[in-house]
């Protein structure tokens, strides 16, 4: 039996986007910031509950004019960092340690709480301070997509082949389903409790960390099905063979497809994980660490690889929410 750290015992609701940065103490009460009150002020009470994660002491030093590299505009080889006290996405390159800024975007965004990379290099994010999703093309600085109707204090996302954009609404406990270029939703998933994190397999199945669950959603299926993993999950991931990448306090379990144990444990022995992201070739494992200030980007060979090192540790600044490579899951 691998070792697992203590399972979370209980998370309100309002801070279920928080991840690992939400454990609270065994035995506390399921009682929260009511619905209503996270709905109509969302951005107050995530600052609120940040503990410390409060305005950047230090600013993000890339061109603010956009894209710099050629490689840039092609999408490949590519590290995207959110920060969501700058209401930033920077660009830097995977090659290497620290590896080079090479733009950054700033228009549209608001507070973003998660990022997505779908196959054609397109950047999605969601943002908790106005209730959006924006979407960017590849060397492009505003949006060509901005998703308003449905967005209800967004968290986790996830973009599946056909271009179907996938939103976890914590502000009422929904999960909000667009179709590729549409605006409004064709589907809301309602949820027993908030959805965090989202992830797609091959086969378009959608899973998400929702309360004590991970849930998995066939295509077009408002009824979730109980995957009966350890309970209180945090970010999650998934590869295109189906096997499940789930963050439980200071360990990220590996789970093949349909086991409820993992066949493997990698343990975050400095910082507390808070997002993964698969790279698009699936040979590494990303993950955005709180440290302290500033956070990091970690990463480690998928799925042999046992030990974390540090990917990215200069200049994002504080509270970077996600960290997602070019052509990450769903492709």
């Amino acid at each position: 039996m691998l070792h697992r750290s203590a399972p979370f015992a209980c998370r309100a609701a309002t801070i279920s986007m928080f991840g690992i940065l939400g454990v609270l103490a065994a035995g506390c009460s399921n009682a929260g910031v009511p619905t209503a009150n996270l709905a109509s002020n969302p951005a107050s009470v995530f600052r609120a509950l940040a503990s410390g994660h409060g305005v950047a002491t230090s600013r993000l030093h890339a061109n603010a004019g956009g894209w710099l590299s050629p490689d840039a505009k092609k999408g490949k080889g590519l590290i995207y960092w959110g920060n969501f006290d700058d209401s930033t996405i920077t660009i830097y390159s995977s090659k290497g340690v620290n590896g080079k800024e090479e733009g950054q975007i700033t228009t549209g965004l608001n507070e973003p709480e998660r990022l997505f990379v779908d196959k054609k290099g397109n950047v999605y994010a969601t943002n908790i301070g106005n209730d959006t999703i924006t979407a960017y093309k590849p060397g492009t600085t505003s949006p060509f997509l901005t998703i308003s109707t449905g967005v209800v204090s967004p968290t986790g996302l996830t973009v599946d082949a056909a271009g179907t954009v996938y939103c976890a609404n914590v502000g009422n406990n929904t999960i909000t389903v667009y179709p590729k270029g549409q605006t409004s939703p064709s589907l809301t998933i309602p949820t027993p409790a908030s959805p965090e994190s989202l992830a797609t397999d091959a086969k378009d199945n959608l899973y998400a960390s929702v309360g004590d669950e991970v849930e998995e959603f066939a295509p077009g299926s408002t009824s979730g099905v109980n995957l009966g993993l350890p309970g209180y999950p945090g970010a999650l991931e998934v590869d295109r063979s189906g096997n499940l990448i789930v963050n439980y306090g200071s360990a990220i379990d590996y789970f093949p497809a349909g086991q409820t144990e993992p066949s493997k444990e990698i343990e975050v022995t400095a910082g507390s994980p808070f997002e993964l992201s698969l790279s698009g070739n699936e040979k590494k494992l990303y993950v955005s660490v709180d440290v302290g200030t500033p956070f990091v980007i970690q990463d480690v060979a998928y799925p042999n690889g046992t030990t974390l090192s540090n990917k990215l540790s200069t200049n994002g600044g504080d509270w970077p929410i996600a960290a997602s490579p070019d052509a990450a899951l769903g492709n």
